[in-house]
């Protein structure tokens, strides 16, 4: 028996004053992430089918997940499942997804991010939204300089 995905879905946009490989870098490189994703590295070989995981500064995993499409530095897809350590009441959700979507403009690049695939309106889907809105926020602040304040 298979149980039907619904149709929730977080949904985000922010601008990057940077280029679209320096901010394709930053949400792949384990020491540019740890900046502004709530002090976790990612490790990942980013090849599809390879695992990709969040870990704290104690190398304990929070984020596990796989990865499911990559077109640098356009698009990344990977899923997504708290572990015990970062959520124990969504540890037993199933896993969802996350698309990092990556549009050069005249600006810099625009980031899209759908974090969807939820199993229904559960721990993991109630816990995101603020953690995205925070980490995006960061990534965003990671480019500003001391001449752009």
């Amino acid at each position: 028996m298979t149980t039907a995905r619904t149709h929730l879905r977080h949904a985000y946009e922010r601008l990057v004053e940077a280029e679209i490989e320096d901010v394709w870098r930053a949400i792949t490189d384990p020491d540019d992430v740890q900046q502004y994703y709530y002090d976790n590295v990612v490790e990942s070989s980013w090849m599809p089918g390879e695992p990709v995981r969040y870990l704290d500064a104690d190398g304990v995993v929070m984020i596990d997940g796989t990865v499911v499409d990559v077109d640098a530095p356009h698009r990344l897809v990977h899923t997504f499942a708290f572990t015990k350590h970062a959520a124990p009441a969504a540890a037993g959700d199933a896993p969802s997804r996350v698309t990092w979507l990556l549009e050069p403009s005249d600006e810099g690049t625009l980031v899209s991010l759908v974090h969807d695939g939820f199993d229904g309106e559960n721990a993991t889907w109630r816990s995101v939204e603020d953690g995205w809105e925070q980490i995006l926020d960061g990534l965003v602040d990671l480019f500003v300089t001391d001449d752009d304040a």
